[in-house]
């Protein structure tokens, strides 16, 4: 098989799938012009199942980078996978290497950045701006849908606790994020403003409601405490925003402003429907009258978008704006007839809500030991030859 016949990509928002991307003239689905672009230095031995090579895929004038997984081995155990963001000529929340809070951290965005695999000095100039300039121009302020993120997390690790709000269609708060226009971050701005969770008496009651840590740990300090450090600093550059309690009572105050199953529900988008991302997308902008991003998770077994996260923005005196312009992972802005969307869920499919954790594509434990006795017997063939 080439190198291009490999190509893996679970999403694609401008057609179904891009499973089978070819050079231009060949191929199934949208055609794609495929250049190789600067590949990664020879990979250490604890990234040696990882080992990548990015490739460059321009179509209508856009400008993606994806991973060509140029291994032997099947890296994906679980079909389920979100795909690696985009670069405009290069790639929170902008979300870091997972942490655990599955919050969309920069790092995981950037998922080489530390290692010094890549030689892109347009890739190093953005880092380094997103690590130098705390100055931001949007706030984004992300719901998300519990039910998607628990399967998310189970797919990737099947004793994954999760801990599901009792309420049903009941979305919970992943942050708020500072973010620059056109870029990534900031993150982590003051590391002299330290986290205390004795000033969060008041609202903690609160916050564990409708800001909770769905793994089902015991304490949510730990939740809080990263979304203050890596989020909560950079707000502080504006008054409303510079303390914990200012911090995560905005958050408390927008989810009950902006409660996202009601304003789905008047649209007649309900748990376990099958909506366009675009009539998600018209719902939300009725309601508010400003344009969302709009995020998927995809099951790339069953070929199967999940509604993940709604992030609506802010600008600097609070007031709601269009989250157009905003870098917002791998999510693309994309016209349809009527309007604007900005997501990276496949445009041309049906987006599933769901209302209940979707079974485990995971093989069943039970197999396990079935072909254990297999080899016993096959043993005991050879032996007895």
């Amino acid at each position: 098989m080439s190198m291009v016949n490999q190509f893996r990509w679970s999403h694609n928002p401008l057609s179904h799938t891009c499973t089978h991307c070819r050079t231009v003239g060949g191929g199934a689905g949208v055609k794609f012009k495929v250049d190789p672009v600067t590949p990664f230095a020879q990979p250490t031995a604890t990234r040696q199942r990882k080992a990548n090579k990015i490739y460059r895929i321009t179509h209508l004038g856009i400008n993606y980078s994806a991973h060509d997984d140029i291994s032997n081995s099947d890296e994906s155990t679980s079909g389920f996978v979100e795909r690696q963001p985009q670069r405009k000529t290069l790639p929170d929340n902008g979300s870091d290497s997972d942490d655990g809070d599955g919050d969309d951290d920069d790092d995981s965005l950037y998922p080489f950045d530390d290692s010094g695999l890549l030689d892109d000095p347009t890739r190093a100039m953005e880092r380094h701006q997103r690590v130098h300039d705390h100055n931001w121009d949007v706030l984004i302020f992300t719901q998300q849908w519990p039910v998607t993120t628990c399967y998310h997390w189970r797919e990737d690790n099947p004793s994954q606790e999760c801990s599901l709000p009792q309420k049903k269609e009941f979305w919970t708060i992943h942050g708020i994020w500072p973010t620059k226009l056109g870029s990534l971050g900031p993150s982590f701005c003051n590391k002299s403003a330290e986290f205390d969770v004795d000033k969060l008496d008041g609202i903690s009651n609160r916050l564990e409601t409708f800001w909770p840590d769905l793994k089902g740990a015991t304490s949510q300090e730990w939740l809080w405490k990263h979304e203050w450090q890596k989020h909560g600093t950079c707000a502080m550059l504006i008054e409303e925003l510079d303390d914990e309690l200012k911090y995560f009572a905005q958050g408390l105050s927008w989810r009950e402003q902006y409660i996202m199953s009601r304003i789905l529900d008047a649209s007649d988008i309900h748990p376990d429907s099958n909506n366009t991302v675009t009539a998600i997308n018209n719902a939300i902008v009725k309601a508010l009258g400003k344009n969302p991003s709009i995020h998927c998770l995809f099951d790339t077994k069953h070929e199967i978008s999940y509604l993940s996260e709604i992030r609506i923005c802010f600008n600097k005196s609070l007031e709601l704006i269009d989250c157009d312009g905003v870098k917002l992972g791998d999510a693309v802005s994309i016209k349809y007839p009527g309007g604007n969307v900005t997501t990276n869920c496949h445009i041309s499919s049906l987006v599933h809500y769901p209302s209940l954790v979707p079974p485990l594509q995971r093989k069943r434990e039970w197999k396990f030991p079935l072909v254990n006795v297999y080899k016993l017997l096959q043993f005991l063939m050879w032996f007895t030859l």
